[in-house]
């Protein structure tokens, strides 16, 4: 992937040097030990570079803005509102309030960060793994890509919507039957399961909007969330329905602690740049984990 000239991965690359999390967590600091109400304010007084030590931010307030939202989180720490969501650790004890709200956010910004940087290397790859179903040579029968609400319909495929489908997942044991086969062996189709909505592909098959002789998507700007993640993810939370609890009226959902970046080693700039990708992970404070997904 290297070549003469300005390398095409310039952009992506600039962004995995400088990632936000240890700025926000500088910011996060100031607010919740200085006489600030709102995270406005903190923004307000970063008008100037800030040396973390590591990445030198520029323009502190202009970069942390699209995430105000997010940081306004911290401010249940002066206003005492309630927390709703249950994050816990491996073992299923519950953490305390910060580490809870922190990971949260954390989760939010790099799931963010790690679009942008995704996008910016793999549209330079020209690859079309995260596009299609396995091949004979892997192990697996399918591939699964889950849908956000409303994404179904970017797909002109059958929908499977039953009460039998919805009692499922795509791994459960005893497996979904379709037409009186299991569901894997028949055409790619968009399932409503029990965890949710996702794009089914059989082996042999692929995206129905993926254009195979020139290798690119026919909806690229429109494609689904899932889609905008190959192939580095953010796991500082795991979301577990199954652990969600009853709160008074309100059902509040449950997430695992992970704090984790897992990259995937099919995809081709994973393995070009593993070890920006180990440096991006350690200056976010998370462990990343190289994983086989295709085999």
């Amino acid at each position: 992937m290297q070549s003469n000239g300005p390398s095409p991965f310039a952009a992506g690359l600039a962004a995995l040097h400088s990632p936000v999390l240890p700025l926000v967590r500088l910011v996060q600091l100031l607010y919740l030990t200085g006489p600030f109400t709102m995270m406005d304010e903190v923004l307000g007084q970063l008008t100037e570079p800030i040396d973390t030590g590591n990445v030198v931010y520029d323009t502190p307030d202009t970069l942390l803005l699209p995430y105000l939202p997010l940081l306004k989180e911290f401010e249940r720490f002066k206003n005492a509102a309630p927390w709703p969501r249950i994050v816990l650790n491996e073992d299923q004890t519950e953490i305390d309030l910060f580490d809870s709200v922190e990971s949260w956010v954390s989760q939010e910004i790099l799931t963010s960060e790690l679009e942008k940087i995704n996008s910016l290397l793999c549209w330079h790859c020209q690859c079309t793994l995260c596009c299609a179903g396995p091949d004979t040579t892997m192990r697996q029968l399918f591939f699964e890509i889950p849908l956000s609400p409303g994404e179904t319909d970017l797909f002109q495929l059958q929908r499977i919507d039953s009460p039998e489908s919805r009692r499922h997942t795509a791994q459960c044991d005893p497996v979904l039957l379709r037409d009186g086969r299991p569901f894997y062996e028949t055409p790619p189709a968009l399932y409503n399961w029990r965890t949710g909505q996702s794009l089914i592909l059989p082996r042999g098959t692929s995206c129905p909007h993926l254009e195979s002789d020139k290798g690119y998507c026919r909806i690229y700007p429109q494609r689904p969330e899932v889609c905008r993640r190959p192939q580095i993810f953010a796991y500082v939370l795991e979301r577990q329905p199954d652990l969600d609890r009853q709160v008074d009226d309100r059902i509040l959902p449950a997430f695992i602690s992970c704090r984790k970046l897992l990259a995937i080693w099919d995809c081709p700039y994973v393995k070009e740049f593993q070890e920006e990708i180990a440096d991006y992970a350690a200056l976010c404070g998370v462990e990343v984990l190289f994983k086989q997904n295709k085999a």
